[in-house]
C-alpha cells in the first residue's frame, strides 16, 4: 500500500486476530499528494532549465553552434555505411 491513498474501514479482534474490513480510496488525500507531486515536478523542471541556461552561458564559443550548422556539417561528411565491404 506504499504510495496509495487508502483508508482501512472495519473491525479487528486483537485476541482472535480476525475481523472484517475494506480499503477505501481517500480522494482528498490523493488530491493533496498529487498537488505536492506537481510542485516537485515543476521545481525539478525549473532546476533543469536553470542548469541548461547556466551551461549555455559558460560554454566556449566554438561549442556554440546553431543546430542547422551542425546538421549541415553532418550532411557534408562522408557516410561510413557506403564504405563497408565484406
Amino acid at each position: 500500500m506504499n504510495g496509495v491513498c487508502v483508508r482501512w474501514r472495519g473491525t479487528l479482534d486483537l485476541e482472535r486476530l480476525d475481523g472484517v474490513g475494506c480499503l477505501e480510496f481517500d480522494e482528498e488525500l490523493a488530491r493533496i499528494e498529487d498537488a505536492r507531486l506537481q510542485q516537485q515536478i515543476e521545481a525539478y523542471n525549473k532546476r533543469v532549465q536553470d542548469l541548461e541556461v547556466k551551461q549555455r552561458t559558460f560554454m566556449p564559443p566554438r561549442m556554440k553552434r546553431p543546430r542547422n550548422e551542425v546538421a549541415a556539417i553532418e550532411e557534408t561528411s562522408p557516410s561510413s555505411s557506403g564504405s563497408i565491404s565484406n
